[in-house]
């Protein structure tokens, strides 16, 4: 019989089973630290599925409303600007009831201003005080009757021939504020006194109580005159009408339609 035990079987099985056992667990761990490593780690955004499913909130959040206000408020600020330099700008182009008148310089204007009414189709009504004075406009309120009578749209109106050297010219003053109240709210149009000298002070006090854009000053343009070395020619009076109606028709307060006449038209009646 030999010295040597050889071992015994069923301690060699547990030490077996004892093994298998460890390394099945150590599977497990890796497992479950390697699934929590991968639940742990921040995934990459899909682009591609977000622009697909945007958040419908946020996108149709809408302004607040102190937002809208402000937004309102300039909208409407430049679109009331915006109408406001197109009136100031705008030229009336509908038909015109015309009334011209005012001391005998007026004749002149009103013979050429006939062609300019035929042509742009306004109704053009003429009334000629000869050798007037701007006292008696104011006193008689002849022009507020005029207005009355022939109810125009707009008035061209010329005074103060007869006043260019008077040396108490400003106490009519008072007179020239009257005939320009006596218009009240139709379109009036002063056209100054064609000089032939310097006056004493007539355009200026006229000038200064008109509106703006509502005074023609005519003293500065150079004019043929007839024999009595005042009243421009017939030829004259048309450059002098030409120059009125470009200048309302373009730069006036009361912008009308006055395009020059290819021809010259007929009297209206």
């Amino acid at each position: 019989m030999s010295d040597f035990l050889s071992p015994s079987p069923q301690k060699k099985s547990s030490t077996s089973n004892l093994y298998n056992l460890f390394s099945v667990w150590l599977v497990v761990l890796c497992v479950i630290l390697g699934l929590y490593a991968m639940d742990s780690y921040e995934k990459p955004i899909d682009f591609d599925l977000s622009i697909k499913q945007p958040n419908s909130k946020q996108l149709f959040t809408p302004p607040s409303t102190d937002f809208l206000y402000k937004q309102l408020a300039k909208q409407t600020f430049f679109i009331v600007d915006s109408l406001e330099l197109a009136r100031k700008n705008s030229i009336d182009t509908s038909a015109q009831r015309i009334l011209l008148t005012g001391d005998s310089m007026s004749e002149g204007l009103y013979l050429a201003f006939r062609s300019y009414a035929e042509y742009n189709n306004h109704y053009l009504k003429g009334r000629i005080w000869y050798s007037s004075l701007t006292i008696q406009w104011s006193k008689t309120d002849s022009l507020k009757s005029l207005i009355e009578i022939y109810k125009p749209t707009i008035v061209i109106f010329t005074l103060g021939a007869n006043e260019l050297f008077r040396t108490d010219i400003y106490e009519r003053e008072k007179d020239i504020q009257d005939i320009i109240a006596q218009a009240g709210d139709t379109p009036f149009i002063w056209v100054g006194p064609p000089n032939w000298k310097d006056d004493t002070g007539i355009n200026e006090i006229i000038e200064r109580n008109m509106p703006s854009n509502t005074f023609f000053l005519s003293k500065d343009l150079e004019f043929d005159r007839e024999r009595d070395g005042a009243h421009p020619t017939r030829e004259s009076s048309r450059y002098w009408a030409d120059t009125i109606a470009t200048w309302i028709m373009n730069k006036s307060r009361h912008k009308i339609l006055l395009e020059k006449p290819v021809s010259e038209g007929s009297d209206n009646k």
